[in-house]
């Protein structure tokens, strides 16, 4: 990866089989819940469905969109949903809580294909005019971070979300 980290690319066929490497942090692909784009979707809900996450060293941690209309999140144990913009935009976003994961971008304006619906009011770290663009949440099986931005994530925000799933 070009910001120096370690990872790897896990195939939709090993997640959550025996030949599925362990991770502390998941990062799934935007579109991984859109047949369209990805077959990841199948696997990662197999994922949430097993408790603790199969293989997961500390639950899932991961950066999740899956650009698909009306995506629902209760396979998590979420109550997200995410809702699909007919066209990716440029929009401001504004920090309505202050918290690490503001770090995802470097600067406050970036390209949405949605927004989160649903969020716990507290969950919600980042928001544009029309809605939340990235959350912070917890289930049982684990701590995820819902984003709608489109943006490739920044290298601080990708060393925060590991140090923090190694602690």
């Amino acid at each position: 990866m070009e910001y120096g980290f370690a990872c790897e690319r896990v195939s939709p066929l090993q997640i959550g089989s025996a030949y599925s490497p362990k991770f502390e942090v998941a990062i799934l692909p935007v579109g991984f819940g859109n047949p369209a784009y990805s077959s990841v979707a199948k696997s990662v809900k197999g994922l949430g469905n097993a408790t603790p996450p199969v293989r997961a060293k500390r639950g899932i941690t991961g950066r999740v969109q899956p650009y698909v209309d009306d995506y629902d999140f209760g396979w998590l144990g979420l109550p997200c949903r995410f809702r699909l913009l007919p066209r990716d935009e440029l929009v401001k976003i504004a920090i309505k809580r202050e918290h690490p994961a503001t770090q995802i971008v470097d600067v406050l304006e970036a390209h949405t294909d949605g927004y989160l619906t649903g969020a716990i009011e507290h969950d919600v770290v980042l928001e544009a005019e029309d809605g939340a663009v990235l959350a912070v949440t917890s289930s049982d099986k684990g701590r995820f971070i819902l984003s709608t931005i489109h943006e490739f994530p920044a290298r601080r925000f990708i060393a925060w979300v590991l140090e923090s799933a190694r602690a």
